[in-house]
């Protein structure tokens, strides 16, 4: 899939949607501190996993692939419980996901 085909508008209103509902059923505030972890999946098998995980790792991600499916990590330290934090690291690095052939997986998070 390349990055004209991917549905970033689509895929920025579910991060909206999901961080408002956890902001209205939980103790979390706009205030709280996360690390952000964001998974992905090869799409194909010329994915390249490798290039990938330097790509994040030159962005400042902590990256790893350790699943035998070929999942790939990323996570991000001490970011804000915002929309607009997540969206920054979604967006980024979902393009670099799509031209190493991986698509997002979804995102989590701890709270430090």
């Amino acid at each position: 899939m390349t990055e004209e085909e991917w549905d970033f508008e689509e895929q920025r209103a579910d991060t909206e949607m999901t961080v408002a509902q956890l902001l209205e059923e939980t103790e979390l505030t706009p205030e709280s501190v996360i690390t952000l972890d964001l998974e992905f999946v090869p799409e194909t098998e010329e994915a390249d996993t490798a290039a990938f995980i330097k790509a994040l790792e030159t962005f400042g991600y902590l990256a790893s692939a350790t699943d035998p499916d070929g999942r790939v990590d990323a996570s991000v330290l001490e970011i804000p419980f915002t929309a607009e934090a997540i969206w920054v690291h979604e967006e980024r690095t979902t393009k670099i996901a799509l031209s190493r052939g991986f698509v997002p997986d979804g995102w989590g998070f701890w709270e430090p």
